[in-house]
C-alpha cells in the first residue's frame, strides 16, 4: 500500500492560489460571504490571494481549520485530495505563549476592576497592605532583536490596514497624513514610521506598549498578525 502524503498548510494555500480560476472568484466570495464578514471587505477582494488573506485576517482559515479551502477548491481535485490527507501538526506538549498569557491576564484584571467599581465596599479597619498575587506569566524580555523582528513583521504584512491600526493606537489623522506625504510610494516605511511614533509615546513601559500594539492589531481586524507578534515574543 502506498503511504499517504501529509500536506502542510502553506502547500495547501499555494495549491488553492495556483489552482483556482479567477473567473470563479465572485462565486467563491458569495459562498464565503459569512466568513468574509462584510460587503466592504468583499469589495476589496480582487484575487484568490486577497480572498485567502481576508479569511486569514478574520481567523476563518488557519492551520487548525482548513474547511474554507474546500469551497475555494471545489473544482480543484488535487487540492481536495490533499485536504483529505491533511493532518494538523501532531500534538506533543501544550504550547504556552507567555506573552499571550500576559495579555489575557491584564485584560481579565481590567474587567474585574471595572466590574468591581460598581460596588461600594463597606468600611473596614485599616490593615497593612498585602502583596497582590501574580497569577500570570511574566512576558519574555522585549529585546532589540525582538523589537526589530516585530516591527519588520508588521511593516511587511499590515498593508492597507495601517491607517486603521494607527487610529486604534491613538495616532492622529494629521500625523498619518504627514507620514503618507513623506512616504507616498513606500507603504513599508509608512508603517515603520507609524510604529516608531507609537513607541515614542509609550516608551516608558515596553510591556504595555506590546499589549496595546497587539490589542490595536486585533481591533483593526488583524488577529492573524497579532498572533504572529505573540509568537515572536514567545520564542
Amino acid at each position: 500500500m502506498t503511504a499517504k502524503m501529509h500536506w502542510s498548510y502553506d502547500i495547501l494555500k499555494q495549491m488553492a492560489i495556483e489552482g483556482a480560476s479567477k473567473s470563479d472568484l465572485e462565486d467563491m466570495k458569495d459562498l464565503l460571504s459569512n466568513e468574509i464578514g462584510s460587503a466592504r471587505k468583499k469589495d476589496r477582494i480582487h484575487t484568490i490571494q486577497d480572498l485567502i488573506d481576508c479569511l486569514e485576517r478574520g481567523d476563518q482559515i488557519n492551520e487548525e481549520n482548513v474547511d474554507a479551502f474546500r469551497t475555494i477548491g471545489r473544482q480543484n481535485p488535487p487540492l481536495l485530495q490533499a485536504l483529505d490527507s491533511y493532518q494538523k501538526v501532531p500534538f506533543t506538549r501544550p504550547f504556552v505563549n507567555q506573552y499571550r498569557e500576559q495579555r489575557l491576564a491584564d485584560q481579565l484584571r481590567q474587567q474585574l476592576h471595572i466590574s468591581g467599581s460598581h460596588h461600594i465596599a463597606p468600611p473596614q479597619a485599616a490593615v497593612a497592605p498585602q502583596p497582590q498575587p501574580q497569577n500570570y506569566v511574566v512576558p519574555a524580555q522585549f529585546t532589540a532583536e525582538k523589537r526589530a523582528a516585530i516591527f519588520k513583521k508588521i511593516s511587511q504584512e499590515c498593508g492597507r490596514s495601517w491607517r486603521e491600526l494607527g487610529r486604534k493606537l491613538g495616532i492622529g489623522e494629521g500625523i498619518m497624513d504627514d507620514i503618507e506625504t513623506t512616504y507616498p510610494r513606500d507603504l513599508k516605511s509608512r508603517i515603520l514610521r507609524l510604529l516608531q511614533i507609537f513607541e515614542e509615546d509609550e516608551c516608558n513601559d515596553p510591556r504595555q506598549l506590546l499589549l496595546q500594539l497587539c490589542q490595536g492589531l486585533a481591533d483593526c481586524g488583524r488577529k492573524d498578525l497579532r498572533k504572529k507578534v505573540e509568537q515572536i515574543m514567545s520564542h
